[in-house]
């Protein structure tokens, strides 16, 4: 029986401490909701409003629109120039402040034979590795020293490499990709490397 009276004395004690804190928290709100409001730093966790924002329909003084953007942009005409090497050239000038510039081959897989099957596939997945002038490591620094991206793709009739980055570095952009296409000196152990990660897994 003395238990019982205490555990009910402990009940009775914690109920009048959850009261004082009921009472507490409706005197604190009910504070909040008589002093005006203003825009704090947690505004949107206690759910007060503030009446010194502007809406958002009101122009700012000092700030100046944008012009409208016309519904019809024009593309940039194609222009392609033929060298006295045959190679051709194709530009287009666009509005866009990063520049995409490619070299595509016609050596696809068309082109193989039974002794040289899945040299286009190794070819891709060698693009970008030591050439005579840089490393592996170094190709890898220069392109993101200038934020690029490149990529290499294999297609059944040619294979692209590609280098995408600003404007301002295109000349970087086109050394860095010529010298990967003509100048690659296939070090042993990256072909190892392409074989054993890249080739050997897809007759597997």
């Amino acid at each position: 029986m003395t238990m019982y009276r205490t555990v009910f004395s402990r009940l009775r004690s914690h109920k009048g401490l959850l009261g004082n804190v009921q009472a507490m928290r409706y005197a604190t709100s009910s504070a909040a909701a008589v002093r005006p409001s203003s825009a704090g730093l947690f505004s949107w966790l206690t759910g007060e409003r503030s009446s010194s924002l502007p809406p958002l329909d009101t122009v700012l003084e000092g700030v100046s629109l944008p012009p409208v953007l016309p519904d019809y942009v024009e593309p940039g005409k194609v222009k392609v120039t033929t060298l006295d090497n045959g190679i051709r050239i194709a530009s287009a000038t666009s509005a866009n402040p990063v520049a995409s510039i490619g070299i595509y081959l016609d050596c696809g897989s068309v082109y193989e034979t039974p002794m040289s099957c899945g040299a286009s596939h190794l070819l891709e997945k060698m693009a970008f590795k030591s050439t005579k002038n840089r490393s592996q490591l170094r190709i890898v620094r220069e392109v993101e020293a200038i934020g690029g991206n490149i990529s290499a793709s294999a297609s059944r009739e040619q294979m692209g490499y590609s280098f995408d980055a600003l404007k301002t570095y295109v000349p970087e952009m086109v050394e860095l990709l010529v010298d990967c296409v003509r100048n690659p000196v296939f070090l042993d152990w990256e072909v190892t490397e392409a074989v054993i990660f890249f080739i050997l897994p897809l007759f597997c």
